[in-house]
């Protein structure tokens, strides 16, 4: 499946740091999404890992959480 950036920035937009803690990624993308999100605020917590979806290291946030934004 490829995926342009627009359908992955719509993707990344399902992530909080509420339910980061649910998604299957590393511990560590998981600590750089917090700590972004809360220093440089929500987008830059979605940007960190925006290219690890895009390239399909991590499953899409809508098949883990059931929607879509």
């Amino acid at each position: 499946m490829s995926l342009t950036a627009e359908q992955v920035k719509k993707e990344v937009m399902l992530l909080t740091p509420e339910n980061i803690e649910h998604y299957p990624c590393t511990q560590a993308r998981k600590d750089d999404f917090r700590m972004l999100w809360n220093k440089c605020g929500p987008q830059a917590g979605r940007d960190v890992i925006f290219a690890d979806i895009y390239y399909g290291k991590f499953p899409l946030p809508s098949e883990i959480f059931g929607k879509t934004s």
